[in-house]
């Protein structure tokens, strides 16, 4: 593990590539807290200073395949030193008591989300494969998050109760120490969010892994987060790493308290079991993919353009009948063939993105057997060898 730290570097978009140039930005853009960055490298933010790893990964644009940056792929020992960052700043520092402090800095963050709006959802479009306008939704989730819990940290309160006379039993809400957040590619930035702002709000402090495929938009809500001028060192660790050894280490510490995980019914099992020694609470999000249920009264016109659309387009309709399914399975196939992939840094001529990974392509194919015969066919940006795609 290695530290980077005292240089500043400028952001540049133009369609297709992102550069981060080693021009210093303006005075007026800098905060208190430095967020500095290797050209063209992301790097995990932990105790406050920017770590590289020893192993370095490629990012790739989904649409093209094309190479657009490298992260530091972090390993179990810099989860390590985000624990313990945590926990330094958990034990030795008011965090956990100064509920004005907490409000005032989950303020300051909702404002540089705010501020930093239109690169957020440039980073997101480009990397995770998002349109636009899908991207825009997510970050634009965030700021009302926060300012909730700004709100609901100054309002917290206790219990008495007087079993008898002259007994009262007292109610107590206390932070719990560190909590580990384990957030998903698919929403990585509104999916943090969601658990890291009740966190802060409750005084605990927090180690966030994210996952590789998405780390130069882990890096930049890293960096969002880097210049909020109030915000102590060590109360916010982020980390990605392409597989799993980081967020292993989160779910066995005995000084991980907490785990919030979105993710698969199976992993979560696993992880559950993991996590069992240590008494380990969890609170997670499971799988399901949300079906859609349309009787057979339905208009198709209008429901088709709806189920095709859904998230990610795979989800299944829930029918009455052979009939109505053929039905409804022949309209969502001429709504299909309307679409075509766009690349996620663009506007686009459709209102999908391309998948943001091989095995995800692989899988959706196979639930369409029909693609062929009904005249539709596979939109795959990224020529050349699936292997060099983050998986």
């Amino acid at each position: 593990m290695s530290t980077v730290h005292e240089s500043t570097y400028e952001v540049v978009r133009s369609p297709g590539t992102t550069t981060i140039l080693d021009n210093p930005v303006s005075n007026e853009e800098r905060s208190s807290h430095v967020s500095p960055a290797l050209p063209g490298k992301a790097l995990n933010w932990i105790d406050g200073e920017w770590v590289d790893a020893n192993k370095t990964m490629d990012s790739f644009d989904p649409a093209t395949g094309e190479r657009i940056g490298t992260y530091a792929d972090a390993s179990r020992e810099d989860a390590a030193t985000a624990i313990a960052a945590a926990v330094r700043r958990f034990r030795d520092s008011d965090w956990k008591e100064n509920r004005q402090l907490r409000a005032k800095v989950l303020n300051q963050i909702a404002d540089r989300f705010e501020a930093r709006r239109d690169d957020l959802i440039h980073i997101l479009s480009l990397e995770n494969g998002k349109v636009r306008a899908e991207a825009a939704l997510e970050v634009d989730m965030i700021p009302p998050r926060l300012r909730y819990w700004t709100s609901a940290v100054l309002t917290n309160y206790g219990r008495a109760l007087e079993v008898e006379p002259g007994h009262l039993s007292f109610v107590l809400k206390s932070p719990i120490g560190v909590a580990g957040i384990i957030a998903p590619f698919n929403s990585p930035l509104v999916l943090a969010m969601r658990s890291l702002a009740p966190a802060l709000a409750t005084g605990v402090t927090t180690v966030i892994k994210l996952p590789g495929s998405t780390a130069q938009t882990n890096c930049m809500f890293s960096q969002v987060l880097a210049e909020v001028a109030d915000l102590p060192r060590g109360v916010i660790n982020v980390f990605s790493e392409s597989d799993s050894d980081g967020s292993s280490l989160l779910v066995e510490s005995k000084d991980v308290r907490v785990i919030s995980f979105t993710g698969s019914t199976k992993t979560a099992k696993v992880i559950s079991a993991a996590g069992a020694p240590t008494l380990k609470i969890f609170q997670t999000e499971l799988g399901g993919k949300t079906p859609m249920i349309v009787f057979d009264d339905a208009d198709l016109s209008a429901a088709a353009p709806k189920i095709e659309k859904s998230s990610d387009g795979v989800r299944w309709a829930v029918l009455r009948d052979r009939f109505s399914t053929a039905r409804a399975t022949r309209r969502c196939r001429q709504v299909s063939r309307t679409h075509q992939n766009s690349p996620g840094a663009s506007e686009g001529w459709s209102g999908f993105g391309p998948l943001q990974r091989y095995g995800s392509c692989d899988r959706q194919s196979e639930c369409y057997p029909h693609r062929q015969d009904g005249g539709g066919r596979d939109c795959r940006g990224g020529e050349g060898d699936p292997a060099r795609w983050t998986n």
